[in-house]
């Protein structure tokens, strides 16, 4: 174990929740999430809960870190995922002051517009055009953050010194969505906050969906005005309109769904032949998933040859 993790966070992770840790890694790397629920963390470590709410990033990373490092499970691309935080720190969009910057806190509004997913890259890597040296250089939201100098022939240079290695960089999915009041009034100005979604949650949400989110309230590194632009980095999906907490469902888990529905529609009337598509994906929604999840999960089963289709929009379970 790594003697730089508090002895408190190593019982969270090999005591409080070594359940929890041990389910998600017999599903790893389908389930790349592990979620830690707030009010257990507030009994049995209360410091460490305290500090998840005043000082969020540093106080997750040691979190993280203890998981990633623990020698019983091998997920070194999991998310922790910190959810069912304090009801007294959970506000609407709008309602947000300066002194909740840098905090977590719990948001509810409605997704009013998303963007596409796109590549960010976490840890840069340059290659220097004069001696060929890499180097790493850690990367905030904004522009891309270049090296001081050269860990090699220790020179410094212009934008053109640096040549940007894609495949030596470390990346991770990210995708920007705007949250909107839910009680706005025609008559006023639509009140928005910028809410950042990484890794596994990047498809969870779409346009119109009702949500509350818990993550870390703050502003962005790079400013063009005194006045800032802030955000919510999204640590978990806590309500969704659908009945469905999202990122509690693993994509292997909604694949099990889809080509266990097929059979029962396939089995349930002999004279029939094969299940319906919309019968199938009508009923999985029914259980409270969104209907372009199913559609995806339905497809790649066909892809991956667990489900036929054949004419007419029939469906049945690959022999």
């Amino acid at each position: 174990m790594n003697d730089e993790i508090p002895d408190e966070m190593w019982a969270l992770v090999t005591g409080t929740f070594e359940g929890e840790v041990r389910q998600t890694n017999s599903a790893y790397p389908e389930d790349r999430s592990v979620r830690f629920d707030w009010q257990r963390i507030h009994d049995a470590q209360p410091d460490v809960a305290e500090d998840l709410l005043s000082n969020p990033r540093n106080t997750r990373l040691k979190l993280s870190k203890a998981v990633h490092t623990w020698d019983a499970v091998d997920m070194p691309e999991v998310s922790v995922r910190i959810h069912n935080i304090p009801d007294e720190r959970i506000y609407r969009v709008g309602k947000l002051r300066t002194r909740h910057l840098g905090t977590a806190i719990g948001v509810t509004g409605e997704v009013a517009d998303i963007e596409p997913v796109k590549p960010f890259a976490t840890m840069a890597v340059f290659e220097c055009r004069r001696c060929g040296t890499l180097n790493q250089v850690p990367q905030q939201f904004g522009p891309m953050l270049r090296p001081v100098e050269c860990l090699g022939c220790e020179r410094s240079g212009s934008k053109s010194d640096w040549l940007f290695r894609r495949a030596q960089s470390e990346l991770q999915d990210v995708r920007e969505v705007e949250l909107k009041r839910l009680d706005t009034n025609l008559d006023d100005d639509t009140v928005v906050l910028k809410i950042r979604l990484k890794e596994d949650l990047v498809d969870r949400l779409g346009p119109g969906d009702e949500v509350s989110l818990v993550g870390r309230y703050d502003s962005g590194a790079f400013q063009n005005s005194s006045v800032l632009t802030t955000y919510l980095d999204v640590w978990a999906i806590e309500n969704h309109e659908e009945g469905v907490l999202m990122d509690e469902l693993p994509p292997g888990e909604l694949h099990e769904m889809v080509v266990d529905e097929v059979r029962i529609q396939q089995e349930a009337d002999a004279s029939d032949f094969g299940a319906n598509r919309e019968d199938v994906l009508d009923a999985i929604e029914d259980e409270g998933i969104r209907r372009s999840e199913v559609e995806t999960a339905l497809d790649e089963a066909i892809d991956e040859g667990d489900v036929d289709e054949i004419a007419g929009e029939k469906l049945m379970v690959a022999e």
